[in-house]
């Protein structure tokens, strides 16, 4: 029997090394396909900025954009592309420039990027429950906590004190509007916390609510929020072993640009 054992062992540890191969080449193709895809999508989002830009005195020379409500330049190649677009998020000085996508359920960009194709490192994605023309108390967006810092790799950075300091200013653009989130509050925490809620019943509920972010929070800001103020709450898994029921959230005050 040791014998067969032993005659056997050499291929289990080939069936083993080639099998880690797959994996390890399966994890760097996750990078690969997402950088790539990613790029593409900047690449139209930025060209369609710098058209917009070159235009912005002449079009609002001629309307009141106060009484406009169609989709802003800058959204109308993607959105031929893919309708389920409903904005763009950014971090100045980080690798966090991704279009936000939303879908009638919270699992459908989760394994799909920008063009509906299947993707391991999925989308930004807002959750199904809001909505862009009348942002709610809590507006929920979610992603990936890509090792390389993408998606929404970054996140855990904003525990530390002066990382929050340098980067106190997350953008959002929708198809509509453009807001500047002011970050108060960073944490890790598990699915128990239901941080996710995304409305209210009462301005006392969500006072509440605000105080046990606060409560958890790493880092200490210089933005005053409160009932009558909107926020949004950046989700991600957390990377490290074990961490099927963590998260790592941070959240900011919604000001309109």
């Amino acid at each position: 029997m040791k014998k067969r054992l032993s005659k056997l062992m050499p291929f289990v540890y080939l069936a083993v090394f080639l099998y880690s191969g797959y994996l390890l080449v399966q994890y760097l193709y996750t990078y690969v396909e997402s950088a790539s895809s990613l790029k593409e999508t900047q690449q139209m989002y930025e060209t369609a900025l710098e058209n917009t830009a070159q235009v912005a005195v002449t079009e609002d020379a001629k309307k009141d954009p106060s009484e406009d409500d169609s989709m802003r330049p800058q959204f109308e190649e993607l959105n031929k592309v893919n309708q389920d677009i409903v904005g763009w998020i950014s971090v100045e000085g980080t690798n966090l420039h991704n279009p936000i996508l939303q879908a009638e359920d919270n699992d459908f960009y989760l394994n799909r990027n920008f063009t509906r194709e299947n993707s391991r490192a999925g989308s930004v994605f807002m959750d199904y429950r809001n909505d862009i023309t009348d942002m709610s108390h809590n507006t929920v967006l979610y992603g990936h906590a890509m090792r390389n810092d993408t998606m929404f790799g970054s996140l855990k950075k904003f525990g530390d004190q002066d990382y929050a300091d340098e980067h106190p200013v997350i953008y959002v653009d929708t198809l509509y509007e453009g807001y500047d989130i002011e970050v108060f509050a960073a944490y890790e925490t598990t699915i128990d916390f239901y941080y996710i809620e995304t409305d209210f019943q009462t301005d006392e509920q969500f006072s509440e609510f605000l105080e046990e972010v606060e409560s958890r929070s790493l880092i200490d800001m210089p933005v005053e929020v409160g009932a009558d103020d909107r926020i949004v709450t950046l989700s991600t898994c957390n990377n490290s072993v074990n961490s099927k029921d963590k998260r790592y959230v941070v959240q900011g005050k919604l000001v309109k640009r």
